[in-house]
């Protein structure tokens, strides 16, 4: 699973920067709209603002993280250096378990956001 993980976030380390980017500036965004409040306007984008700040960071720990994975041992290590490799690709087993939990919340998120957001906003 996490080798696989590895492929993919290597396979999308170009957008690694756009990814941020889309989260910075929604983060700015909604900074904006809470401190300087238009007249309802500034309302309407939040839900927008606040998926893209979640995908976007989401993305960006995604592909930093996974990029830096541990490959599978090919020369024979010592006693000590077997289990820091061991323990190091377990620990990323657990955090792409963790990744895979967060996806699917941050899915189901997004759905009932968009929903919420089209409902009053879109007819």
């Amino acid at each position: 699973m996490i080798d696989q993980f590895k492929r993919m976030a290597q396979a999308i380390q170009v957008i690694r920067l756009p990814s941020l980017g889309v989260g910075l500036i929604s983060l700015a965004s909604l900074v904006a709209i809470v401190l300087f409040p238009a007249a309802g306007q500034g309302e309407r984008c939040i839900i927008p603002f606040s998926v893209g700040l979640i995908w976007g960071l989401s993305t960006y720990a995604f592909i930093v993280t996974f990029g830096a994975v541990p490959d599978k041992s090919d020369t024979p290590l010592g006693r000590f250096g077997k289990l820091k490799h061991t323990i190091a690709r377990f620990w990323y087993g657990w955090v792409g378990l963790f990744f895979l939990g967060a996806t699917v919340a941050i899915l189901v998120l997004t759905i009932r956001m968009v929903l919420i957001w089209l409902r009053d906003y879109a007819g």
